[in-house]
Formats: C-alpha cells, structure tokens, sequence
C-alpha cells in the first residue's frame, strides 16, 4: 500500500488536479511546469507506475535548481523524488534527498513539513529503526497540530502506531484511528488513510483481540471501494483487504469472488506483487473449496510472477513489515504445501520434489538479502544446476515446515526421497527454541536433542543409510538454522558421532561444491584479539555494552568510566594460546592485539597471499551486515567491510580456501549468526567458513580449534576435522556437554 498523499503534494505545489498523467511529458522551465511534472508524477504513483513517475521527478530536480527563491517548491519536489526512491526500494538515493526537503521546510509550510516527516519516518521504519521512526512521526505531529483531523494527520497516527513495540496497544491504537477515519470525507486522501487503517489491523489483529477489527477493518474498505472514482490500483487493493477479510471470517466463497473480481481489474499486469499475492489468495481459497487442480495453477502463477519482479521487491514494506515475512515466504511455502500434497509417484513425484526445493531454495535467498540490506545483493552468486550435482558418500537432507507437517527431504544424486512427519511447524519451532535455550544456558539438553532427532532425521534414517552416505548436507530451514545439526541425539549417540555434517545456507549458491584449488602458496593469516583495548572498545553499540556490563551509557562519559570494566569483560586471554597454535602448524603471518588493525587486516587480505584466514576476537551478529561486526584493535569491522575486502578481483581467481571466525556470538540470541556468516562466505567466494552458533568458553574455543587444525595437519577433509575435533570433545570430561562443542559448524566446501 503506497501512502503517497497526492492531495497534500499539490497543495504544497499549487496545481489544481487534472487529467495530467495522460499527458505527454514536457520539459519544464518554469515553476508552473515543474509543479506539472511533479503533479503527473504522483499520479503516476499512486497507480503504481514508479518507474514512471521517476522519469518525472527527474525531470523536475533537474529544472528545479533554475528556479532561484522558491523554496518551497525545491523542498516539495525533492520529497516527492525521495519518496517514490523509497518506493523503489533505492532507501540509500531517497535519505538525502528527503532529509533535504526536511532542512527546506524549517520554516514552513507546515502541511509540507509534516508529510516530510512521515516520509522520514517510514523510510526509518522500513529500515528497523523504531526509535528514530517515532521521532519523525512526533515531530510531523507537533507541525500538524492546526490542522485537525485531517489526512495528513492520520496518516502521521499510523505511522507512529506501527513503530510502536507493543502489538496490543497498536490494534487498540488502529482501533481508534478508523473510529476517527469515520469523520473523514469521502474523497480521495481519506481513502488511502482508510485503505490503510484496514491493512494495518489485517496485519496485526489476532482472534484474542475479540471481534471489533473486524467490523472496522469492513467499514473502512467498503467506504474505500464505495469512495468517488477510487484509482485502479487503490480498488485493487481494497479488494484484496476484503478478500482476506472474508477469509478469516470463513466466508471463502465470498472471498473468492472478491479475488477474482481484483485479478480482472489488474490484469493488465503492471502490478505485478498485487498480482502475486492475489493468485496466491485464490489458490489458497480454491483449496479450502476442495479444488487443488485449479488450486495449483493459480500458485503457480503467483511464484512466476513473484520471480519476476524479485529484484524490485523492497527488504521492508513502506509500514515497516518485511517483505518476506507478508509475502514471499507465505507465498512460496504455501506453493510447495501444494504442490507436495498432488506429488504423484515416479517422475512426476521427482520433478514435484524438485520444484519444491526450488521455491524453497526463493526463500534461502531472500532471507540472505534481507540480511545483507539488497535485494542484488546475493543473487549474482546464484546458480541453477544444484539438481544435477552428485557427491559419493554424500546425502543432502532438505527439511520443510509446513503448518500441519514436516516434509523431510533427502537427496541422494538425481533421486530425492520423500518422509511426511505428522508434526506442525510449530511444535517443530517450540522444540528446537527449547533446545537452543538448554544448549546456551548449559543445562539438560537430551529430551529435546531426541525429540528433533525423531523428527528431522529418524524418518530417512534408513534412506542415508541405504545411500551409504557419511556425510550429511544440512540445508535447515528457517526457525531450525539456530539449532546444531550434530547435537541431535538417537537416545546414545549424537549424530556427529554418526555422520560428518556440514551446514549449506541453500543449494543455489555458488561454491560449496567447489573442490579446493592447487596453490602455489598456502600461507595462513591468524589474526586475534585478546585484549580490546583500543580503540575499537569505544565505539561498541550502546546495545551490547548494556548487555555485558549491565547499564546502558546515559552518555560518552558514562561510556568512558565503564572502559577499563568493558576491556576485563572482553578480554580472552586464550586467543593468544589459540592463534599460537593455528600459526605453529603452517607458514603463517600473526596479526596479535595492536597490530591486528582494521588496515593491517584489509592489506593482507587483499595480497591473495594466504589460503586460509582464521580470526579469534569477538564478533556480533545483529539484524543485519550493517550493525553486524567483528572487533579490530582499532575498529569495529561490519560484515560489509569484511565483504569489501574478502571480495577483491585477486580473490575472485584464487579464493580463500577457510575463513575462520572464532569467539563470534549473536547479539540477539537467534538464527543471525549462521544467516550473516554463511552470507559472508557466500558473498566473498570464500569456500569454507567455519564459525560458532554462539559464544562459548575461549579455553573451550581454543581447545576446539586445536584439535580441528591437528585433523587438517593429518590430511583430513573439513567436514571429518570437524567431526574428529568434536567427539574429542564429546569423550573428555571438561568439554563434554555440547555447551561446548555443538556450536560450530562448518558451511560450504568440506573437501
């Protein structure tokens, strides 16, 4: 749902509303032609048509810098512009151009003020920053306040509610705002304020919230679709919002007349996600009605043209929801439910396994973007010929949460064997945060650890063997990538002790299969900080001192007085036995404390000089690469830093054999550590990575990693290092509770 509020922008422009999109476009000279340009331009937005209506906004930032005096055209322009950028999902073009429409309109007008502000405050909230969203949106208000209950105002209501932390207290708040929407005229701003107001408590109202959202959700899309003229696209989307409104009352017939009523009106294809996620909702609806037939073909459809624009699509919707979580993942598993539930046998049962994995390797590859901030980001390390691919002793297991199963997938060559758990994914997630809780916090692990085993992997327990496989290919699915594969546990033996295991982020990126190159040199650079007390130290986030020390800094004092109990915290005094040790065993250069510089780092790197890179200093894994970050003496390295650098054109031809990262932990307790490690690996060619799931003991980590490196010295292969180091562990009576040795994992190349 675009909150472009046309009405707003031509006041600030002066332009009467007119037939001016179907205009041809002229070049503008005068104020009066940029405000012309400018009005075609959010006419072109609300319909939808970005692209469009960028080539106006161009043109008209373009001839605004002619026009000397008006500055409150120049400020109404760039928000316009900075705004259908954000549309765009080009977030990084769109801040400065909105901030400087914000710095334009200091001194008024103070309706343009307040929409800058809510331009800012959504591309804040889009971003994940609640806080700074919440400022926004105060300050759009106190600029608001003459101007009653107006659609401006409301819109700067909404968007404060969705930045707010509480879910309840959000219904409770959209609740009241489409009680206000109710005064509002019908026209047009209004329209998208309702249309909006009903999407919002779609997103967010849960049966426990009782039935009124019901009742208000309605009455705002019917005044929408009943409104004067609404725009093709706003009546597609007040379609849609009733249709799923229908649905949650069970009224699916309904619904599915309200679906294919919106695919007509967009059926001239130019909004593509609104198509997909209409198709989805029929194909959803034509099975609840007992048609899976027709059912799939409309899934089908919804994936071809979710494909199509994956590129275009924003990390985080406008309101702040990831695009992921509201439309891909949804829409993709939803299609793979199908699509397994019609699997036949034979051929036709292969080529339904293998579209699957593929719609489920869509996911993988989205969530690794989410991560890395781009939707480009990942996509040119893709592949497509992952189904041909066949290792000896080798087995790929692919599990999928569906709602009402697990679907536990093996492959083994071209040939992927199918087992159907009678498990929902929510008793599947239930276990393994239960896992995950008892691993961290050292406590008794085996009644979970023996639960997942019996679901993802007693089932083709038969099937690996049969394949007379040693190694497993754990490709998890989301909710099960916090959770060790080799910790599962048959009731004796943990499946380590079984299998070697290594962990892939999905089957289409490139390099995991990749068998390690013959190079002239294998140099090792071993870089370490036992002592953070550099510089580093002082520009940690306000987050993570919190978390280790207690309090939060009320300022760069309070930070400073904390600094000598911040270096004690931090300090593994171990990583100087670790590196030590790593470097003993190959020619190596050592980068210890203050020479492990963030330059020294990047220098060395980029020579091409060493075929494997292993680094022991704390690390953070946060929502994404960019508050992500391994510390320097000198510098906090984010993942995008450390992409720059493993990324280099040296590097591309001889990539990194094993990137190491040790004493690393998740600044959140979740999946982010495997999510941003592997998409490190994957972005930087690396072949190997090897890392920890969450921070451990350093003696513990030094001892690992002694072992580990020794395996490698006796000329076995990564994943059997990996395997040998861990059931030492497993067998002596320090480490032996996999507290200590579950979180590590080897991702990619294991030869």
């Amino acid at each position: 749902m675009r909150l472009d509020l046309i009405a707003i922008t031509v006041l600030a422009l002066g332009v009467a509303v007119g037939n001016a999109a179907s205009a041809e476009m002229p070049v503008p000279v005068s104020a009066a032609e940029i405000r012309s340009v400018v009005l075609r331009g959010e006419q072109l937005r609300d319909n939808g048509e970005l692209q469009a209506a960028q080539q106006q906004f161009d043109a008209a930032l373009q001839a605004v810098v002619d026009v000397k005096g008006d500055i409150g055209l120049l400020a109404a322009v760039e928000a316009a512009a900075g705004y259908n950028l954000f549309l765009l999902n080009s977030k990084e073009a769109a801040e400065p151009l909105l901030k400087a429409a914000y710095r334009n309109t200091e001194t008024g007008p103070d309706y343009l003020r307040g929409l800058v502000g809510l331009y800012l405050s959504e591309l804040a909230l889009a971003g994940g920053d609640r806080q700074q969203a919440l400022q926004y949106a105060d300050q759009a208000e106190a600029a608001l306040r003459s101007q009653g209950n107006s659609p401006l105002r409301m819109s700067v209501a909404l968007s404060r509610t969705a930045a707010g932390e509480d879910k309840r207290g959000r219904v409770a708040a959209l609740l009241e705002l489409a009680a206000r929407s109710e005064g509002l005229p019908n026209d047009f701003p209004a329209a998208k304020v309702r249309l909006k107001t009903a999407e919002a408590l779609l997103a967010e109202a849960a049966p426990s919230d009782g039935q009124g959202w019901v009742g208000a959700a309605y009455a705002a899309l019917d005044k929408v679709l009943a409104g004067v003229n609404p725009p093709p696209r706003m009546r597609v989307e007040a379609l849609l919002g009733m249709a799923r409104l229908y649905r949650q009352q069970n009224r699916d017939r309904e619904a599915l007349a309200l679906t294919e009523q919106a695919l007509a009106l967009a059926g001239d294809r130019r909004y593509l996600e609104l198509l997909a996620e209409l198709e989805a909702l029929q194909g959803d609806l034509l099975l609840r009605l007992g048609q899976q037939v027709p059912a799939l073909r409309a899934y089908e459809q919804a994936v071809n043209d979710l494909l199509a624009i994956r590129g275009d699509l924003p990390i985080n919707l406008p309101d702040g929801r990831s695009a992921i979580d509201t439309v891909i993942d949804p829409l993709h598993r939803g299609y793979v439910d199908l699509l397994l539930r019609q699997a036949g046998t034979g051929d036709s049962e292969q080529q339904a396994l293998n579209k699957a994995m593929s719609s489920m390797e869509a996911i993988k590859e989205a969530d690794l973007q989410d991560f890395f901030l781009g939707r480009c980001s990942i996509s040119v390390q893709t592949r497509d010929d992952w189904r041909e691919l066949a290792f000896p002793e080798t087995v790929i297991v692919y599990p999928i949460l569906l709602t009402d199963r697990l679907e536990l997938l093996m492959k083994h060559g071209p040939l992927v064997v199918r087992r159907s758990v009678p498990v929902s994914a929510e008793r599947v997630r239930e276990q393994a945060q239960i896992l995950t809780q008892r691993l961290h916090a050292g406590k008794d692990y085996r009644a979970a650890a023996k639960q997942l085993y019996q679901w993802l992997f007693e089932p083709i327990a038969n099937d690996v063997a049969a394949a007379g496989a040693k190694l497993l290919l754990y490709v998890p699915d989301r909710n099960l990538r916090a959770v060790p594969y080799s910790v599962l546990q048959d009731g004796g033996r943990f499946l380590v002790e079984q299998y070697a295991i290594v962990t892939l982020p999905g089957l289409t990126f490139q390099n995991w299969d990749k068998q390690v190159a013959k190079r002239k040199n294998l140099r090792a650079l071993v870089a370490g900080l036992s002592r953070p007390d550099g510089a580093a130290i002082d520009t940690l986030p306000d987050n993570v001192v919190e978390r280790l020390i207690g309090n939060k800094p009320a300022d760069v004092a309070q930070k400073a007085m904390d600094r000598s109990r911040l270096v004690e915290e931090l300090s593994l005094p171990n990583i100087e036995r670790e590196i030590d040790s790593v470097a003993k065993r190959q020619n190596s250069t050592m980068l210890l404390n203050n020479q492990f510089t963030a330059s020294a780092l990047k220098r060395d790197i980029e020579t091409g000089d060493y075929a494997k890179v292993h680094i022991a200093s704390h690390g953070y894994f946060g929502k994404n690469a960019k508050e992500s970050f391994v510390m320097a003496y000198d510098q906090n390295l984010t993942l995008l830093d450390f992409e720059g650098s493993l990324g280099g054109d040296r590097l591309k031809s001889e990539p990194i054999d094993l990137l190491t990262l040790s004493a690393c932990e998740t600044a959140e307790g979740d999946d982010r550590m495997l999510l941003g490690f592997s998409g490190l690996a994957v972005k930087s060619n690396v072949l190997s990575a090897v890392g920890s799931l969450w921070s451990i003991n350093d003696q513990a980590a030094t001892e690992f990693m002694h072992l580990f490196y020794d395996g490698l010295g006796n000329s076995l292969n990564k994943a059997e290092a990996m395997r040998q180091a861990q059931i030492a562990m497993i067998k002596s009576k320090r480490f032996k509770h996999p507290f200590f040795w579950s979180p590590f994992i080897l991702i990619g190349g294991w030869q």
